[in-house]
């Protein structure tokens, strides 16, 4: 690795003279002939590191890609090439075209002994990387094209130029020093002639021959490169994908060569950036902030400060009560517009697809353990998101840490009833998610019944931890003194799956309505259901499934094990395997437990709180001194199941239930008629909680009310915690074939 000697600009290269350059940061000469003719190129780096050679644009030299040069420099053996007549290379008689530059850097690439290096290339060097490619499909591993020239809507010289110095308010000062430099040593002939050349080279006949993978780089305000221009040249790519930086412009390699890093290292076969790279992601911008993981993990912590969760978390909490009652303003529009609104509120958490390699998974992990107390805990939780779960672990008082997260992608492009074509939309951008994250797996999930409104403007990739990774080593070592217990949660749940790599798998379909062979065989209520939205179809056509794996929401991926085992045998601690099937199968026995625990501290445990989904409240359930038993949605399977915890159950004086709303009438939601079934088994009162029914499964001023109402329920003194040992005594006395503890 090359030593750090500061970070002086490449402006310095400016003074040197034309054929006699300077050793600069680590970098020295190296001079090859090509064709008759010497090829300078500065070269630094790792000696043992994979060459990267980096092509410059139209009249810069080898100085324009120091800024990126030094970013890879620890971790490649770089090589920034000066093409014939620029930089220190000698000219060629006339300005070589773009095929000539590419034959070129092909013979420079041979002259150098390098042997199918990656090639990172900015503006019209795409132009000669990609004819490079073509003209020699085995010398050159993969490519990464900066900002590639030029858009097909804006080839005349007027415009490309406009749009050049449009871009030129976005780039960093020093740009223009090292512009000029070079100009006056190429000539202002030879860069017209060459722009004239690239002018009339079209790019997007080249790609479609272009074998090898090829990462695409535009900066968000680069003017000479659309989004929509960087799109098709994607589209045209045989074996392609799509990153975008943030905020900046046309030279990324000079202006912004952290985020640009960030963007491309992994694909390079570099390490993956991490938390703390240049252009990562906020954490809150990239977990979905409605949703069951996220839910689960503010209710506990919240639950462990003695909070309750107004408005579930997703907002601050002085704005909370104001938007618990503007969300209620939803209900007065026309259904339609409801919808709408739900799919503009569910689609704004969305990330763009093509910045996902900005999204850190242990950033997130960071953002979750700083939700909860730094104090000692007598246990923790770790493993399968589960409603009945967080009661638990609040009873304990004890942390949980959600395996699963959920990452909402925009893709508004995809038609909800199209779920091939949602797989192949997916690909690019899941491939950058786990370039930069090789410790998580990819659970991309399409669920047309009961997300039909949220995928109307984004899909669903929920990934799931594989390595316990150092934010969560470090809280529990720091949280569970020797002696405490680790418990996880290990849902069984499986789910027929389109495998597309190791760690990327596509789900069609989820736990929910209906059973995950009806979403690929049809039914004649899948055939109503899409009649009665619209749909020109009458069965879905979801690509074959062609394995199956953790079901993407709930269950466990049992690869994280190795590390939990290994973290608790170094630190002491009991660690304990909680295994059920379903996850509502933990919610009779929470029930049982709360209603357990609060009777051994003389409290009445005559009220059930059904809850539903995200809609819950742990520390509102203790201080209200309810009994919680979590259901996943409002649907018939999870209304059999709560009629069969009431058929077994001693009988509740009163019984309050709410209900998640997923905005649409899918297969298998049970109707409000069914739950007031159940309400009628409450001795002396059941009650809607939070929730009209008149208005389920559209009554979205539900996720105003539910906190509120459950707030106004009369308090108690809180119980002394559960502790380790009574759970013990509990499960002692009540097995269950339903949950096993090991």
């Amino acid at each position: 690795m090359i030593a750090d000697r500061g970070r002086a600009s490449p402006v310095t290269t400016v003074l040197e003279r034309t054929g006699r350059p300077r050793a600069w940061q680590g970098f020295s000469s190296s001079w090859a002939w090509v064709y008759g003719r010497r090829v300078h190129a500065r070269v630094g780096g790792r000696l043992d590191g994979a060459p990267v050679v980096l092509v410059h644009g139209l009249g810069v030299s080898s100085r324009y890609m120091l800024p990126l040069a030094r970013e890879l420099a620890p971790h490649f053996r770089v090589h920034a090439v000066d093409l014939p007549g620029f930089g220190h290379s000698e000219p060629a008689p006339v300005a070589l075209d773009v095929p000539g530059l590419a034959d070129a850097l092909l013979g420079w690439i041979d002259a150098a002994g390098l042997s199918t290096p990656a090639v990172v290339a900015n503006s019209i060097g795409c132009q000669v990387a990609a004819s490079a490619m073509v003209r020699s499909p085995h010398a050159i591993d993969r490519a990464v094209l900066v900002g590639p020239t030029f858009d097909r809507r804006g080839r005349g010289p007027l415009v490309s130029a406009g749009r050049l110095l449009r871009t030129a308010v976005h780039e960093r000062p020093g740009l223009a020093a090292v512009i000029a430099r070079d100009y006056a040593a190429c000539g202002l002939g030879r860069v017209a002639a060459t722009a004239r050349h690239a002018l009339a080279h079209r790019l997007e006949d080249d790609l479609p021959a272009v074998t090898s993978p090829v990462l695409v780089v535009r900066g968000s305000r680069d003017a000479v490169v659309p989004q929509r221009w960087a799109e098709e040249v994607v589209a045209d790519l045989p074996d392609g994908r799509l990153a975008v930086v943030p905020r900046h412009g046309h030279t990324l390699n000079y202006s912004a060569p952290g985020p640009l890093t960030t963007a491309i290292r992994p694909f390079l076969g570099g390490p993956p950036p991490g938390p703390d790279a240049p252009g990562t992601r906020p954490a809150d911008a990239s977990i979905a902030q409605f949703d069951s993981a996220t839910t689960f993990l503010r209710g506990t912590a919240a639950a462990l400060r003695g909070e309750d969760l107004p408005a579930l978390g997703v907002v601050p909490r002085p704005l909370a009560p104001l938007v618990e009652r503007l969300v209620l303003a939803v209900n007065a529009l026309p259904v339609a517009l409801r919808e709408q609104a739900y799919r503009i509120g569910s689609g704004s958490e969305a990330a763009p697809p093509d910045e996902l390699h900005t999204v850190s998974a242990e950033a997130l992990a960071r953002w979750m353990v700083a939700q909860y107390p730094r104090r000692q805990f007598p246990a923790a939780f770790i493993g399968s998101s589960n409603g009945a779960l967080a009661h638990l672990a609040a009873a304990l008082g004890a942390p949980f840490l959600p395996q699963t997260f959920l990452l909402p992608v925009a893709q508004p492009q995809v038609d909800p009833d199209d779920p091939r074509h949602g797989l192949e939309a997916g690909v690019g951008p899941g491939r950058m998610l786990l370039d930069a994250n090789p410790d998580i797996a990819l659970h991309h999930m399409h669920d047309p019944n009961q997300d039909r409104l949220s995928l109307a403007r984004m899909t669903y990739f929920r990934l799931k931890r594989r390595r316990l990774g150092p934010a969560f080593t470090d809280f529990l070592t720091e949280s569970l003194p020797r002696g405490a217990s680790l418990l996880v949660a290990d849902c069984r749940l499986r789910w027929p799956v389109t495998r597309l790599g190791d760690r990327h798998v596509f789900q069609f379909g989820a736990l929910g309505g209906m059973p995950a062979e009806e979403f690929h065989t049809g039914s004649a209520r899948v055939a109503d259901y899409l009649r009665r939205y619209g749909s020109a179809r009458r069965s879905w056509d979801p690509p074959p499934a062609d394995d199956d794996a953790p079901e993407a929401e709930w269950g466990f991926d049992n690869a994280l094990w190795n590390d939990l085992r290994e973290v608790a045998d170094e630190q002491g601690w009991r660690l304990r395997r909680v295994t059920f099937d379903e996850p509502e199968s933990l919610s009779p026995l929470v029930a049982d437990l709360y209603r357990w625990w609060y009777r051994r501290r003389g409290l009445v445990a005559d009220r059930l709180l059904v809850e539903s989904f995200a809609l819950l409240d742990p520390h509102l359930v203790i201080a209200t001194g309810s009994v919680p038993y979590w259901s996943d949605f409002a649907v018939e399977a999870s209304a059999d199941g709560l009629e069969r915890y009431l058929d077994g159950a001693d009988p509740y004086e009163e019984i309050l239930l709410t209900l998640f709303q997923h905005g649409t009438e899918g297969v298998g939601v049970a109707p409000a008629e069914r739950w007031r079934e159940l309400l009628a088994r409450a001795r002396r009162h059941g009650a809607f909680l939070g929730v009209d029914p008149c208005r389920h499964p559209r009554d979205f001023g539900s996720f105003g009310r539910f906190h509120r109402e459950l707030a106004d329920l009369p308090r108690i003194t809180p119980p002394a915690p559960l502790t380790l040992e009574e759970l013990d005594l509990f499960l002692a006395q009540r097995r269950t074939d339903a949950v096993t503890w090991t």
